[in-house]
């Protein structure tokens, strides 16, 4: 729960606060009391006891910020701590400071445009055999197993006979190409694209279970910083995700050296690049790097790792089938009520399931927008 408490200031049109504890969703209220600001004032939020900041808290901050701007109150924030000041430059909330060390990122940032998740018409499933679709992109290798019997627990409960085709690392099921399933639960970025492009409705996200990012180099490296890599490799999978996105925010956040960036397709194959010396630094999910055997993980070394709580993956149904995600839903949000669900939630490694905030939403669109939609723009003129 987030306190503010006022501080006081020797300058007349100086207003100080010092926020103490979480600024999530449940801060909205405490926040209220800072638009009451007087005009051309300065507003000074000292964050040094903030324990995190979430999606949701920065979306609040977000709005705060932008009202500020319109009543041209100066505004300074002190004492964030690494991460929070990560997300603050991916987010663009720099640009709204008045003080030169908080600087915005040196990434071009356009305009984002919200998700529109209000209703669309409704029809019956694309399948022509009358099976749904469900597309399943794991977030670490131990879910496999746990992902056969959530489809089987799925159909029992729907009434449904659910086809399933699952992706994880260097496995890869599909005849399908996503944006043709009936449901689909995938990354934090493949997602937002499909909300974004293809009409599809947020379902559920994980509860209390974000993606987050693990910065790895061979064991046997002798280089301790990470100025000491100016000039190396970073692997990872893919560009058009969140783990790429905040490892490389976390890189510059702590060193200006140079580094070229290199894409493998998967994180197996990201690993083993790394393995075999043809890559310096590793970006894994930190589910994945969990996941990893304790034979591979020895050979290994973490330098760095994220916790934003920002990001995570979705659950999300394609706009033939809202009738069908409604029911899923319901399944789902009551998996712990009996023995079953809560066994295949175990084996998932879950703790259960909760609907995404539209604002939570909307900073995933925001993030997609200005980094990775612009991103696939170049790729597609380059190729052009």
């Amino acid at each position: 729960m987030l306190q503010i408490q006022p501080q006081a200031s020797t300058q007349v049109l100086a207003q100080q606060f010092t926020l103490i504890g979480t600024i999530d969703i449940e801060a909205i209220a405490s926040l209220e009391a800072l638009y009451v600001l007087p005009a051309n004032c300065v507003a000074e939020l000292d964050f040094a006891l903030v324990q995190r900041v979430n999606s949701m808290g920065l979306a609040q901050l977000l709005k705060l910020f932008e009202h500020w701007q319109k009543q041209a109150i100066s505004i300074k924030v002190t004492n964030v701590n690494r991460m929070i000041g990560v997300l603050f430059k991916m987010t663009g909330l720099t640009r709204f400071l008045s003080d030169a060390q908080s600087s915005p990122s040196v990434v071009q940032i356009p305009e984002a445009k919200a998700v529109n998740t209000t209703s669309v018409a409704v029809t019956n499933s694309a399948s022509s055999d009358g099976k749904l679709k469900l597309w399943v992109n794991a977030q670490n290798n131990y879910q496999v197993n746990g992902w056969y019997f959530f489809n089987t627990y799925l159909q029992r409960h729907t009434g449904r006979e659910i086809h399933l085709e699952l992706v994880h690392g260097a496995m890869n099921e599909q005849n399908t190409k996503i944006e043709q399933m009936d449901i689909v639960f995938t990354k934090p970025f493949e997602a937002t694209q499909l909300l974004m492009e293809k009409q599809f409705r947020p379902l559920l996200h994980p509860i209390n279970q974000t993606d987050e990012v693990t910065l790895l180099v061979r064991a046997d490296d002798t280089r301790q910083t990470i100025g000491e890599f100016h000039g190396g490799k970073v692997i990872t999978a893919t560009a058009d995700s969140f783990v790429y996105l905040l490892g490389r925010f976390l890189l510059e956040e702590d060193s200006a050296a140079h580094f070229d960036y290199t894409f493998s397709g998967h994180d197996i194959k990201a690993l083993q690049m790394l393995l075999k010396g043809h890559a310096d630094i590793l970006f894994m999910a930190s589910e994945a790097y969990q996941g990893l055997s304790s034979l591979t993980r020895n050979m290994l070394r973490k330098i760095d790792h994220s916790e934003t709580g920002f990001a995570f993956h979705l659950l999300c149904a394609a706009p033939h089938c809202v009738d069908v995600g409604h029911a899923i839903t319901e399944v789902l949000l009551n998996m712990g009520q009996d023995s079953q669900g809560r066994q295949v939630l175990s084996d998932l490694g879950l703790e259960g399931w909760s609907k995404p905030k539209q604002d939570e939403i909307n900073m995933l669109a925001m993030l997609f927008n200005r980094y990775v939609a612009d991103e696939q723009q170049d790729a597609i003129a380059v190729g052009s």
